[in-house]
């Protein structure tokens, strides 16, 4: 039990520390066409960062400077590596 609850806790980190970075380079993101939003707040960022996190990876915020790419595929990584290591935890 203890492990699922730092797992939860891991995650829960994971999905405010990018949306902090993500809100810190916010000039380097970008709404989809159909929107009509034009100014990001920290609740877009969060969105962004919940469904990467959750491996949906679809909102209507996007990277477009390779800066935020780069950000976007670490947080991705890390999800893929989190999922892997808890796999294999579980079936020891």
């Amino acid at each position: 039990m203890k492990l699922v609850i730092r797992t939860v806790i891991f995650h829960l980190f994971c999905i405010i520390l990018f949306a902090y970075l993500y809100l810190y380079l916010s000039d380097h993101f970008a709404f989809s066409f159909n929107t009509n939003k034009q100014s990001k707040d920290f609740l877009d960022y969060f969105l962004l960062s919940t469904t990467i996190q959750s491996g949906i990876g679809y909102t209507d915020l996007y990277p477009i400077s390779n800066y935020s790419k780069i950000i976007v595929i670490i947080q991705q990584f890390l999800i893929i590596m989190t999922h892997i290591i808890t796999i294999y935890v579980f079936t020891l």
